[in-house]
């Protein structure tokens, strides 16, 4: 077991059998050559890597051993002397769902490893404290984790009917500084930490060449945002579990009797709900509470025009599933949970553009590659939920795309297209297919994907559990599912480079050092000019494999 681990663990394990200590000495494990090392390798697996801040260095810069062993040296002793200051990040807008745009901070690459020694300090620490109510960035939960308590809310032994569906106005950009630091000295006392992430809270933003101060908010974007977030957000979550949410069974009934009703928060970052089993006048009630609360204390606005109060019966949409109470042929309350409408048109709308009139000059065999990418990755996220009846709709609409695009592009007429493109699958059935090698590359149909119930549990902390943690926790979204292949290679010599680096670094895995399913990684990809040298290759097992730039940039696809 690595010291880092085991280090996590420790601080873990005190955060939860001591609720009010407060931590010491923790700037010195962010000055430790290992922790620095490990953070850059994590920030530099990611995807994000090779996307500049405003210093203009990406990935590229430290694709040698020799460039990242400077690198970690001169941050050490930038950290050690408190000579380290951050800077501006860089604003650029991305567009969401409703048309709008979204704002992201890309902080400057050795921010970006700062941050994440934050985030491997911190985090043990306050996943002690956080509640079960909240999954959202948190290692080993997911969304799913918020669906399936809705079902054991929303049956006849519970009854909570009404819910309030929560929506923040702009959560992450108006976090209060002061307050925030406030609540992280409740747990640390380490005044050095503090000021670092005081300094990153106030290093500003560059949009364009213009500079803004940031005297609230949080970047988007940023490595440790997401955690600061949850931090600031969990006294909401404190709030509704000092009132509501720790009562015992017979103050609940007493509550019931006097028709009071009682409620339950469900939180994914600042995405929740609350649900009673009181009146809707007891709902309207609660909402107008969470709202003062949110005002006085954390300086927060609730939405008005997008904060709702419905009934369970009536469906409401919540991160990316549209929710619904019916009664049953036995007379039986079932809670149907299908994709919703938005997530819908938003696939749609991404394959339409793939399948637009300026992508006509596209290969064919990348197409259905990124189709299939797509179209995975979106049935993957909603696997657990009633979406065949949905799937069997999208298959038929995507079928028909491909089909105008395949003829768009060869100019030819539909019979042509059908003798070119329409294959026997398997020998059952008639689908789109292309020739790829010795094999056919099927159009993936989301129909297939076997739909499963999912097991409603209680997460645990993995850092009490002593295993090594994923330290980007990213959003869940009905995102593609990357299976780009093109950088496999099998031939003899590459399977002797193989073992001969396995053997050189221990056969273990550079990032989380466990010895199972070895890959090897182009630290600059192979599209870029990477090549297979022994500096340009990163060991990883398949989990932190995944989740490389490999596996994560498929816009060469689209």
């Amino acid at each position: 077991m690595s010291d880092i681990i085991k280090t996590q663990r420790s601080l873990a394990r005190k955060a939860t059998h001591h609720r009010t200590h407060q931590f010491e000495d923790l700037y010195r494990l962010i000055c430790r050559e290992e922790w620095i090392r490990t953070a850059l390798n994590h920030v530099l697996s990611n995807q994000g890597a090779r996307t500049a801040g405003i210093d203009g260095v990406t990935k590229k810069a430290l694709m040698s051993e020799t460039a990242r062993a400077a690198f970690v040296l001169e941050l050490q002793a930038e950290l050690r002397q408190k000579r380290f200051r951050p800077v501006p990040v860089r604003r650029v807008y991305i567009p969401k769902s409703n048309d709008k745009l979204r704002p992201l901070g890309i902080p400057t690459l050795k921010d970006r490893v700062v941050q994440m020694l934050l985030k491997m300090v911190l985090e043990p620490i306050w996943e002690s404290n956080f509640l079960n109510c909240s999954n959202g960035f948190r290692p080993g939960r997911r969304t799913m984790d918020c669906i399936a308590r809705l079902d054991s809310y929303v049956n006849n032994r519970n009854k909570y009917y009404w819910v309030i569906e929560g929506d923040i106005k702009g959560a992450f950009d108006n976090i209060h500084h002061e307050i925030l630091l406030k609540l992280l000295a409740q747990r640390i006392a380490d005044q050095r930490l503090l000021n670092l992430v005081d300094r990153f809270l106030k290093a500003g933003m560059m949009e364009g060449s213009l500079f803004k101060s940031t005297e609230v908010g949080i970047p988007q974007g940023g490595i440790c945002s997401p955690l600061l977030a949850n931090i600031y957000l969990h006294q909401l979550d404190l709030f509704w579990w000092n009132k509501y949410g720790c009562l015992d069974r017979k103050e609940k009934e007493r509550r019931r009797i006097r028709q009071q009703g009682n409620c339950a928060l469900i939180r994914y970052a600042d995405d929740w709900l609350i649900l009673t089993n009181g009146s809707k006048a007891e709902a309207l009630r609660l909402r107008d509470e969470i709202q003062t609360f949110l005002r006085e204390e954390l300086h927060l606005e609730l939405s008005v025009e997008k904060t709702h109060v419905t009934h369970v019966n009536d469906g409401f949409d919540f991160l990316g599933f549209h929710v619904r109470r019916y009664t049953s042929r036995n007379d039986r309350p079932k809670l149907l949970v299908t994709p919703s409408q938005k997530a819908v048109t938003r696939l749609k709308a991404k394959i339409k553009e793939m399948t637009a009139r300026k992508r006509f000059r596209d290969k064919p065999l990348l197409k259905f590659s990124a189709l299939n990418a797509v179209l995975r990755g979106w049935i993957n996220y909603f696997r657990y939920s009633n979406a065949k009846g949905t799937a069997k709709d999208l298959d038929f609409w995507v079928n028909e795309r491909l089909f105008l695009w395949l003829q768009k592009r060869h100019r030819l007429p539909p019979k042509k297209i059908i003798d070119l493109y329409k294959q026997r699958e398997h020998g059952t059935r008639d689908n789109w297919g292309i020739r790829n090698g010795e094999t056919t590359l099927y159009l993936y149909r989301m129909s297939d994907q076997p739909i499963t119930k999912y097991r409603s549990r209680n997460p645990p902390n993995l850092y009490l559990a002593g295993e090594w943690v994923t330290t980007l926790n990213l959003a869940e979204a009905p995102q593609p599912e990357i299976v780009w292949l093109g950088n496999a290679e099998n031939n003899e010599e590459w399977r002797e480079l193989k073992e001969e680096i396995k053997a050189e670094r221990g056969a273990k895995c550079d990032l989380c050092g466990s010895r199972e399913n070895l890959d090897l990684h182009h630290l600059q990809a192979r599209r870029y000019g990477g090549k297979a040298h022994k500096e340009n290759l990163q060991l990883l097992c398949r989990s932190c494999h995944t989740g490389t730039e490999t596996f994560g940039d498929h816009s060469r696809l689209q």
